[in-house]
């Protein structure tokens, strides 16, 4: 969906660059101590290298994707192009010989296959993926391989893939499962990441409380806000995934991966859990849980998902013996939990501290929310209609007043009293029109919509104290 006209690529990128670090902090108070980022630019790859001395999670990275196909829009981009085209064998060894420069932790082939014949077309590029391949061992690098046909995931690890960076759209059979195997080739199944652009368009997404939580405000913001900023556009996208068939064909797709997940894991197969964050309607840090929620309605155990989660991460990038496990000589890169994870995926986020590089740091004091970053949130959870993950932002003892000076409501829980509407309104919808900044104070323009009553106007100011929202002002 281009929206470059509202929002230029540069400015989104420049926006990524700012809050990386903001990114990094969240994925660590989730837990998440390594990062594996199977698609970047150049200057991302420098970026990468500024992380390495901070209380962060461990960041592996590729450079931009080798790809037979580059999208139109993504070209003249320079450092901050995400591509780089396999254009012959000569020029796709030579894209692997730029990114050495910048020291990548692997190699990512983006194995595009298009027209009617899958096969014919996965074939005829088979060729430049083996040059990729071959030149990225060469170099001692890894290769990661976006293939979602059979036929070029097949081909790819034949090649000497090291890495499948997502599951396939075709149901697997045994002989693509023993391939997998006997080769030692890793696969994130990624269950969660295709729905999310059927739901988000279809206006049927529904995030949980974590990733409301977790989540960068702001990107919770461009899902829950659609089809904003141009309706007319998104009503085309709209059209095309909403309705009986368009839900049926999503639970199709869901099942044909939950199936297959099921398969290759009981094959042996080396699993590694990911989410392929940064995709429509899949969040950074807040996606992963869903992701591992969506792994054991597959079928997998608690330990399996346990094992996806740490050393099979590691395994992936062949790091197993500097991480993904506790013993001597790995990186002291861990999480202390307050219960059993085994017994339930939910003591997962019951966490007492982490340790990054061996720092121990409470969760909770990782994430530096901005004023705005708070006003955000308790905005976006309002429209998600979350009614627990409206009140987080508050302080426990907030005060809830008529401008210029009349209180009306005092602390958490008579706010939560006061807007069990939040809940209950079809329909509800807070859309911003305008906010301002100003030191810890916010002020928001909003425009109120719901089930049959007409869109009405007002304005918030929230006071930040401590990191959390201790008064609220509403004007006449």
């Amino acid at each position: 969906i281009d929206l470059r006209k509202y929002h230029p690529y540069q400015q989104e990128i420049k926006w990524t660059h700012e809050h990386m670090d903001d990114y990094l902090r969240r994925y660590l108070s989730a837990g998440i101590t390594s990062v594996i980022d199977v698609g970047a630019t150049f200057n991302f790859l420098s970026q990468r290298d500024s992380f390495r001395n901070k209380v962060m999670p461990q960041v592996y990275m590729t450079g931009p994707l080798l790809t037979t196909y580059v999208p139109s829009v993504y070209k003249g981009l320079d450092k901050e192009s995400p591509f780089i085209e396999m254009s012959s064998e000569q020029a796709t060894r030579q894209g692997v010989k730029d990114q050495l420069p910048y020291k990548p932790d692997f190699i990512k082939i983006w194995y595009i296959v298009q027209g009617p014949n899958k096969d014919s077309s996965a074939r005829k590029s088979l060729p430049l993926v083996q040059a990729a391949i071959d030149e990225a061992h060469k170099n001692n690098l890894r290769v990661a391989v976006h293939a979602t046909e059979k036929i070029s995931a097949q081909l790819a690890v034949e090649a000497g893939a090291d890495f499948l960076v997502h599951s396939i759209d075709d149901p697997v059979d045994d002989q693509f499962v023993q391939l997998l195997k006997k080769k030692g080739t890793a696969l994130c199944p990624t269950l969660i990441v295709g729905g999310g652009y059927g739901k988000t368009f279809g206006r049927r997404y529904k995030f949980t409380s974590d990733e409301l939580q977790l989540s960068n405000p702001t990107n919770v913001a461009s899902i829950l806000d659609f089809p904003w900023p141009d309706t007319a556009i998104a009503r085309r996208y709209m059209k095309a995934s909403s309705g009986p068939v368009a839900e049926a064909r999503e639970r199709t797709a869901d099942s044909i991966l939950a199936s297959n997940l099921k398969k290759l894991i009981d094959g042996g197969v080396i699993i590694a859990a990911g989410t392929d964050a940064g995709n429509i309607g899949t969040q950074h840090a807040g996606s992963y849980f869903p992701e591992l929620k969506a792994m054991q309605d597959a079928g997998c155990s608690n330990w399996e998902i346990l094992q996806a989660a740490t050393i099979n991460g590691a395994k992936a990038l062949g790091k197993q013996d500097q991480w993904g496990s506790i013993s001597k000589q790995k990186s002291a890169d861990m999480v202390l939990l307050n219960a059993n994870p085994i017994v339930s995926l939910a003591n997962w986020r019951n966490i007492d501290v982490v340790f990054s590089r061996g720092i121990m740091i409470k969760p909770d004091t990782l994430v530096r929310n901005t004023p705005e970053m708070l006003a955000q949130q308790q905005l976006n959870a309002y429209n998600a209609h979350d009614l627990e993950a409206f009140l987080a932002p508050y302080a426990d003892d907030v005060e809830i007043y008529d401008f210029p000076g009349k209180l009306t409501a005092k602390g958490k829980d008579e706010m939560r009293k006061n807007y069990q509407f939040i809940t209950r309104t079809p329909g509800l919808y807070c859309r911003l029109l305008n906010r301002i900044v100003q030191g810890n104070m916010v002020i928001d323009h909003e425009e109120i919509y719901s089930e049959g009553r007409n869109p009405f106007t007002g304005v918030a100011i929230y006071i930040m104290e401590k990191g959390k929202i201790s008064k609220v002002y509403f004007p006449e």
